[in-house]
């Protein structure tokens, strides 16, 4: 079958005006007819300009011209000597001539005014579509910001115009009617933070271009919200500055996290408490050697006050022994209970070499009896790190035990821990503890730190877990490698400037 032409819906659609010209010139020219043969006067030039005109209006300019061609035929048929033919003689000529000026005016008119009418009604028609889908995206908008939790905001730097949106309005509990102002936000800006916010209005000031921050607002009912802000500086020809940008309340977010530091916290502590427990025939071992010696002690400095005379140097010596043993064994006690002890975390500055060292006393006795030396090979001048003391113990605990378990099996090589301490990049430092044991598979190496992951028949998998919460919240990373030999060998990193956690406190 032959295709349609694509232009035949067009000519279809202009036919009805150009029925409309042939209409309009043979009424007009009926209507003139009738006019001059009863009331003796022929208005012939004005009824052909009206039909010229409503062609025109109607149809465009090729109805419009159709319609003047067929009135100057109508014209010189009926109306100009000789009649009823289409010769016309030089008055005649002259005649048309003027008729025909006239109406291409009339139609050029009549066109433009229908291309102004069209124009201006598509204008319309898309304005209203324009608005219409404003109106949807600025509901969808809105609608994403309140699911979302996430205002918006505009501040002409240096003045007192700001604009809010909805969210933003209901995230700082205003209300729409009332005016934003920078008084108005620093009111309900939490007291511990509006000097800080200030802060950040007067990097604004000073031609920051950008901004990503957290304060806490305190409500009227005294709620406390916390809100992320991220803005930039939009400056326009005019020469005016607009500092745009977005606040998101992340109270939710920041209650989650809490709660799961909570439940990290009661965690960590379980596993340390149980891990006491594993360790009690080395804790003996570590209280018995100072009891031990303070017996013996106390045994001979009996024997020699019995002597004469009594050998009170040696019975002074002895004491002093006693006196030792007796805090040795009190400090082996007090690690103890501050180990097993929950308390929240403590952020202090600390020799991250001290921290092993006390980790491996606690393990000392453990490794003897799995046949296990651990070697350090620990730096010297590092910088401080920043952390809480216990749980950075309680990581190295977990991975010297990791270590000492991984070798269990080893019976045709040395079972040796070492444990390394270097500075990383300018401000922080790297701890390694690398073991001779069996390894893992390369493709459950990224697994190792995922909780409930474990390789162990009898284990848990939360130990490396742990680890890695414990170091991520201290800004830190930690991750494990394949040894070139046998073994692997578990890393991690701790910032010694504490940015992440002063920035963290503050939040």
């Amino acid at each position: 079958m032959p295709r349609s032409s694509p232009r035949w819906p067009s000519l279809r659609g202009a036919i009805p005006h150009y029925l409309v010209a042939v209409l309009a010139v043979t009424a007009a020219a009926g209507a003139a007819l009738l006019v001059d043969r009863f009331l003796q006067t022929a208005p012939f030039v004005s009824l052909f300009l009206c039909a010229v005109l409503l062609a025109g209006w109607l149809g465009g300019l090729g109805p419009g011209l159709l319609a003047i061609g067929l009135s100057i035929l109508a014209f010189d048929y009926f109306f100009i000597s000789p009649m009823h033919s289409l010769v016309f003689g030089l008055e005649g000529g002259l005649r048309l001539a003027l008729f025909t000026v006239a109406a291409l005016f009339v139609v050029l008119i009549s066109a433009t005014q229908k291309r102004t009418a069209e124009s201006l009604r598509h204008a319309r028609d898309d304005l209203r579509a324009t608005v219409a889908e404003l109106r949807r995206s600025e509901t969808y908008l809105a609608q994403a910001q309140r699911l979302s939790n996430t205002g918006s905001f505009g501040w002409k730097i240096g003045t007192d115009e700001i604009f809010w949106s909805k969210e933003t309005y209901r995230i700082m509990g205003f209300d729409e009617t009332v005016r934003p102002t920078i008084g108005l936000l620093l009111q309900r800006v939490h007291p511990d933070d509006r000097g800080f916010v200030q802060q950040q209005l007067d990097r604004a000031l000073r031609g920051e271009q950008h901004f990503d921050y957290e304060y806490r607002l305190r409500m009227p009912d005294g709620e406390i919200k916390h809100i992320h802000v991220r803005a930039h500086r939009q400056a326009y020809e005019a020469g005016e500055n607009e500092l745009v940008g977005a606040l998101m309340d992340v109270t939710a977010t920041k209650q989650a996290q809490e709660a799961l530091q909570i439940a990290q916290t009661a965690l960590a502590h379980v596993t340390r408490v149980t891990m006491l427990g594993e360790m009690t025939t080395s804790i003996a071992h570590e209280v018995n050697q100072p009891l031990g010696a303070i017996v013996t002690n106390a045994g001979a400095s009996l024997r020699w006050l019995g002597r004469q005379p009594p050998e009170m140097e040696e019975v002074r010596a002895a004491i002093g022994q006693i006196v030792n043993d007796a805090h040795r064994a009190n400090e082996v006690i007090r690690r103890i209970r501050k180990f097993s002890k929950k308390v929240d975390p403590e952020m202090i500055r600390m020799d991250i070499n001290e921290v092993i060292e006390e980790a491996v006393t606690l393990l000392r006795h453990d490794a003897l009896r799995h046949g296990v030396a651990i070697r350090l090979e620990l730096a010297s001048g590092l910088l401080p790190v920043y952390g809480d003391r216990i749980q950075l113990q309680q990581v190295m605990v977990n991975l010297l035990v990791n270590g000492m378990e991984a070798m269990a099996t080893v019976r045709e090589r040395e079972r040796v821990l070492i444990v390394r301490t270097q500075r990383h990049q300018t401000d922080g430092v790297l701890v390694a503890i690398e073991d001779a044991g069996v390894g893992v598979k390369p493709e459950n190496a990224d697994r190792l730190f995922s909780a409930f992951y474990t390789t162990k028949p009898d284990g848990l998998g939360m130990g490396l877990s742990i680890v890695r919460s414990i170091i991520e919240a201290h800004g830190g990373r930690v991750w494990a490698l394949p040894n070139a030999g046998p073994g692997m060998t578990f890393q991690f990193t701790l910032s010694a400037d504490g940015q992440h956690q002063r920035t963290s406190a503050h939040q």
